[in-house]
This record gives structure tokens, C-alpha cells and sequence, in this order.
């Protein structure tokens, strides 16, 4: 159960973002805009640490691995319920939603509110509404639970109706009302970067080409002003490939940034790696790097998939409530079908090809559901290679989804 109110049908159809009067607030109360005040920040700097080009990929790539793992409902023990139900928060549904709720990494919360529509006597979904990070604000001074409610600003409208909003927190246990963004642990290797690349500009524009210094001795001040002046305009028009002889100059230098410039690539480098290490756990986004091997690739697989499991568990238990909400809605007292992300391990090909090859039964559906191979329609449609088929005398090799071998399934 949600809760015991009565469900006002007229709010519960309508909506209440609206996105016309959109202006941007900063004076927000929690625990980002504390840290942003800290760095004499404001929510501007998030998009500011999107729009870089490693930050920005990495963080949709977070993003899309999640949506790369299979998902869906575990159905329950009401069929109408469970077909009701795959039809109206079918995979596009899933998507749009989930998609706004994980802007909840790179900004610490998201909220999106739900626009139900009545169809065939049930309240479905029909479309979610994001609510912009900077119009969300709380209170400060108020009690527990109190405390966790966003608010829409300017008006301070609280978003806590949980038939029309779903708030996903990225907070990983700390309890952070406003939930903790993954930028935050970047920020310091971004500014170093973004600092060497304002510094390589300038060092480039300034002294990127060589200046040329003419040396020469003079009596007087005013006779040293007029010399020099003289030897700036000759030395100004000198052009590529031509000649010049200078009288009464001791030397002629030239001045050059290439021990400030040629260490940029460096700074860069190591900036690069912190933010792929504070965004993803690793520094390897190839599977082999200039100076890495394969096995250091595949730890690192490790450790980011490690990464996406956590984001995935966590995003499922928000989505959970909708269909919470729709079964409340629908079907009082029932229990509610099950949203699953399924973030486990499995077997990697090649454990499922030495098992084929072993003659260990692998299961024919879990080859075609995880490791999405093309399944045939019939019989006329598959496939199979010549130098495959056995003879009666060789080795078994079965594929069996038999109730007998069940236990002996590979993933």
C-alpha cells in the first residue's frame, strides 16, 4: 500500500510542472548546494563538466550500459495484472522514464512526474515529465521525514504525491537528501584540465611562434630607446626564408615556449585518467591501452561492470514503484508484478563454447536470451555449418532445456 488518502482523480490526470515558466534558481537548501558554495560554484557548472568531452562521454556511457542489461517485469499471481501490465509499461515506457531518472548520476537527484491517462478503466501511464534539477529545492528546520521532500521552486510546491512523482536519489547510503552527484569527484581533475587548456592557448598564442631578441650595447637611455625601436620594426618584418645583417648587435636570440607547451599533452593525460577513474573505477576505455594488456582490460571490465550493477539495482528499485502505483491504482490489495534489472555475472562466450565443446548441456534459451544470438523461426531458418554435423560414434554435444539437466545449465 502507498498509503491510505484518497486518490484525487482530477490531480492525478492533470499535470503540474510546468516548463513555461522555466527560470533558473540557485538559492537550493542541501547538501549540493553546500558543496557548490564550497567551490564558489552554481548548478551552471554541471552542464559546464557535461560539455567536456571526456566527462560528458563517460557519463553516457554509464548511462547506456544500464539500458544494455536485460530488464522487465517478474509476473505475479493476477494474469489480467500481469498482461495489463506489459502492455502499458512496455520496454519505450521503461525507457523514456528510465532515462530521466538517471540524470540522477551527473546531478545527485532526478524527479519526474507521471501523466496518467484512463483507458479501457484503468489509470496508465501515458508519458513522464522531468523536472529540471534547478527548480528542485528543500527545506531546511523541518523533521525527518519532512526533510526529503523536494520542492518545485520558486513556489515551493512539494513533490512528495507518490501516485505523480518518482524521485531517484543517487546517494550510494549517505542518507543526502539531495543525493550525491558523480561529478563531484571529478570537479578538481576538470578544473586542472580545463586550466592547462586555457594555459596552452595563451602560452600558444603568446609564445607559441618565437620571438626574436636582439641584443646590442648603447651609451645612453635615450640612445638605447631609438636603437631599439629601430631593431623591433627591422626584426618585425623579417619573413620566412629571407636574410639580414644587423650592425652593432652583440647577438640575435629567439624565445620559445617549448618547455612550458611540450609537458600539455601530459597534464592532460593524467587529468584524463583521474576522471575515468572517479567516473568509472578504471582508467582502460579500450580493451587494450597504449601501456595496458589484455588482462589489466578485462579487470577493469570487471570493476566498471562492478560500477553499472550498483547503478542498475538501484534505478530498479525506483522504477518498482510505478508499478507499485498502477497496481495501488488498478488493482487494490493485489500483490504488484516485479520490475528486475538483471545486473548478474554470466559466462563469457568463450566458457560457453569449451562447455559445448566438453560435451557439458547448455541451455539453448539462455544462448539466445543472454548472449542475444539470432534465434531461428523454424526449422527451414536455421542454420548449422557442415563441419558441425556429428557422427552417430562421436562425442555428445547436446543442448538441452530438459527438466533433468537443469542443474547443469551454463549462463
Amino acid at each position: 500500500m502507498l498509503g491510505k488518502k484518497k486518490v484525487n482523480e482530477k490531480e492525478l490526470l492533470s499535470s503540474v510542472i510546468d516548463l513555461t515558466g522555466f527560470r533558473s534558481i540557485v538559492a537550493n537548501l542541501d547538501e549540493t548546494s553546500d558543496w557548490l558554495s564550497d567551490t564558489r560554484q552554481s548548478l551552471k557548472i554541471f552542464n559546464d563538466m557535461l560539455d567536456d568531452a571526456r566527462v560528458g562521454s563517460l557519463v553516457e556511457n554509464r548511462q547506456d550500459k544500464v539500458f544494455r542489461l536485460d530488464m522487465g517485469q517478474v509476473d505475479g499471481k493476477n494474469e489480467r495484472l500481469n498482461e495489463e501490465a506489459r502492455h502499458y509499461i512496455n520496454f519505450n515506457k521503461l525507457q523514456e522514464l528510465g532515462l530521466q531518472l538517471l540524470n540522477a548520476l551527473p546531478y545527485g537527484i532526478a524527479v519526474s512526474e507521471i501523466i496518467w491517462k484512463k483507458e479501457k478503466g484503468l489509470f496508465v501511464p501515458e508519458k513522464f515529465i522531468p523536472v529540471p534539477r534547478s527548480l528542485i529545492g528543500f527545506k531546511k528546520g523541518f523533521d525527518q521525514g519532512d526533510r526529503y521532500t523536494p520542492y518545485l521552486l520558486p513556489d515551493y510546491i512539494p513533490l512528495n504525491d507518490p501516485y505523480k512523482f518518482i524521485v531517484h536519489r543517487n546517494d550510494r547510503g549517505t542518507g543526502s537528501v539531495s543525493g550525491v552527484s558523480v561529478l563531484r569527484r571529478v570537479y578538481w581533475p576538470w578544473q586542472f584540465k580545463k586550466l592547462g587548456f586555457k594555459f596552452w592557448t595563451m602560452a600558444a598564442e603568446r609564445i607559441g611562434v618565437p620571438s626574436i631578441l636582439a641584443i646590442f650595447e648603447t651609451k645612453t637611455d635615450a640612445e638605447a630607446v631609438k636603437r631599439a625601436n629601430i631593431l623591433a620594426d627591422i626584426l618585425h618584418k623579417i619573413r620566412s626564408g629571407s636574410s639580414l645583417a644587423l650592425g652593432n648587435v652583440k647577438d640575435v636570440k629567439y624565445l620559445n615556449a617549448e618547455g612550458a607547451i611540450k609537458d600539455f599533452d601530459v597534464l592532460i593525460a593524467v587529468c584524463n585518467t583521474e576522471i575515468s577513474y572517479g567516473l568509472t573505477g578504471q582508467s582502460l576505455t579500450t580493451n587494450e591501452a597504449q601501456y595496458g594488456t589484455r588482462a589489466n582490460a578485462v579487470l577493469h571490465d570487471d570493476t566498471f561492470a562492478a560500477v553499472i550493477s550498483k547503478d542498475a539495482q538501484n534505478l530498479q528499485s525506483t522504477i518498482q514503484s510505478l508499478y507499485d502505483i498502477f497496481c495501488e491504482l488498478n488493482w487494490p490489495g493485489e500483490e504488484p508484478v516485479r520490475f528486475e534489472i538483471d545486473a548478474g555475472e554470466y559466462a563469457s562466450w568463450e566458457m560457453v563454447t569449451k562447455a559445448i565443446e566438453l560435451g557439458v548441456p547448455v541451455s539453448k534459451k539462455a544462448l539466445y536470451d543472454r548472449h542475444k544470438l539470432p534465434e531461428p523461426e523454424n526449422e527451414e531458418d536455421s542454420f548449422v555449418s557442415d563441419r558441425l554435423i556429428r557422427g552417430e560414434d562421436e562425442s555428445s554435444l547436446d543442448f538441452s532445456d530438459n527438466v533433468k539437466k537443469k542443474e547443469l545449465l551454463f549462463f
